[in-house]
């Protein structure tokens, strides 16, 4: 997502600029692994959902090179400002000993753990083996969520109260099932609500890994056009399954999201009813890119994007403001839409000239470039992919996109 420039008073002397990331509400925040935006789709409406922020802080006459970084908040609510009183510098033996938990113990000098007794080695190892049951194996996380002090028994009760609301006068919310609490939990947190594309270029709901007991509840699964709306696009029973598919005829959107959602009738005026949802668990909003990052046109400062818009293959150019003269090196390129990553280069289904991509605004595009993008008629779907040839040649190709569906982050 992009950085955006936050207030400098207090902080640093004037030569310095700062940038703010960590805003999930953003649309960039879509390519992060969904355990990064997890509880921030499934606590909407508290007002702590959305504050957490990093600093970075470069000088003006060298932006590349960071000189300082910073964990912070917003203040809450629609106020954006830095809270001063809540911003703590982080060292960069921090930033170091954050990498060595990636490793082996014994292989890093720099890792914190060598000066643990192993009494405490093995409480964290328990700890961290538990983190392991409900988030992806990523290097170094369940160290880290166990070091920085992250309450995962916590976490594992935010779905218990999601799925059964009902609570005794002090609040406590109970379980389903209270014979294992802590292996519902467990269990429960490897639910998986996806979107993805039918060969037409259409919304695919998956699902999997809904518990037993909840499944054979009155539940729907439903597409949503993003985390803000308060109904489905459309809805389904989920009539027992605790996994499947479900081809929608649901244009392929940017933000669409998954529900396991209640859907209840309220009766008003003796003959009508007025119909009410609520979730019980959310998915990731679905990235436009497919959560795969740009790729990088060869020889040249500018990258490639495959994405989708209303279920047609979309490509994007990103452009290095110091690279000016780029329409005149490029005015004879073009890119083509391939319904397979098997086809050859002079087998595209569509092409567009280079010169023809529309100029994005500035709003929302990175600092250092200019974003340029067109759209296809071709359907999205599994293995389409855009190319770039420099010239009218089909042998003159810079760059291709990963074939689309062929790497998600969405689980990683």
């Amino acid at each position: 997502m992009p950085p955006q420039v936050v207030e400098k008073r207090r902080l640093s002397p004037p030569e310095s600029w700062f940038y703010s990331l960590g805003d999930l509400s953003h649309e960039g925040s879509r390519m992060l692994p969904s355990y990064v935006t997890q509880d921030f789709h499934n606590s909407m409406g508290s007002q702590h959902e959305n504050v957490d922020r990093l600093l970075i802080e470069v000088q003006k006459n060298s932006p590349q090179k960071v000189d300082k970084l910073y964990i912070t908040q917003h203040f809450e609510g629609k106020n954006r400002r830095v809270d001063l009183n809540n911003t703590y510098e982080i060292s960069s033996k921090l930033l170091i000993q954050i990498q060595a938990l990636s490793k082996n113990i014994a292989c890093n000098a720099n890792d914190p753990r060598l000066d643990f007794s192993p009494c405490r080695i093995l409480d964290h190892q328990q700890k961290a083996a538990k983190v392991e049951m409900v988030y992806p194996k990523t290097p170094g996380l369940a160290w880290f969520l166990s070091l920085a002090g992250y309450n995962v028994d916590q976490r594992f009760l935010v779905f218990l109260c999601s799925t059964n609301p009902a609570n005794d006068s002090s609040g406590k919310c109970y379980p389903l099932s209270v014979n294992d609490p802590e292996t519902q939990c467990q269990v429960h947190y490897k639910i998986k609500l996806e979107v993805k594309s039918t060969s037409t270029g259409y919304a695919k709901i998956l699902w999997s890994g809904i518990p037993e007991s909840i499944a054979r509840m009155e539940v729907n699964i439903g597409l949503y056009k993003d985390g803000t709306k308060e109904e489905p696009l459309e809805e389904y029973p989920l009539s027992g399954r605790t996994f499947g598919t479900i081809d929608t005829n649901i244009p392929l959107n940017p933000g669409h999201q998954v529900h396991l959602l209640r859907r209840e009738q309220t009766p008003y005026y003796l003959v009508f009813s007025a119909t009410h949802y609520s979730s019980i668990w959310k998915g990731p909003e679905f990235d436009e890119a497919n959560w795969v990052h740009p790729t990088r046109v060869r020889g040249y400062d500018m990258s490639l994007q495959l994405y989708t818009k209303h279920g047609y293959a979309c490509a994007r150019l990103y452009v290095k403001k110091t690279f000016t003269n780029w329409k005149n090196v490029f005015d004879n390129s073009w890119v083509g839409f391939y319904a397979s990553y098997l086809d050859d280069n002079d087998a595209y289904s569509k092409y567009e000239w280079v010169v023809n991509f529309e100029k994005r605004p500035e709003k929302g595009c990175p600092l250092d470039y200019d974003v340029y993008e067109a759209e296809s008629g071709l359907a999205i779907g599994p293995g389409v992919q855009a190319r770039l040839m420099l010239t009218k040649h089909i042998g003159s190709e810079k760059a291709r996109t990963v074939s689309w569906e062929e790497s998600s982050t969405i689980n990683q």
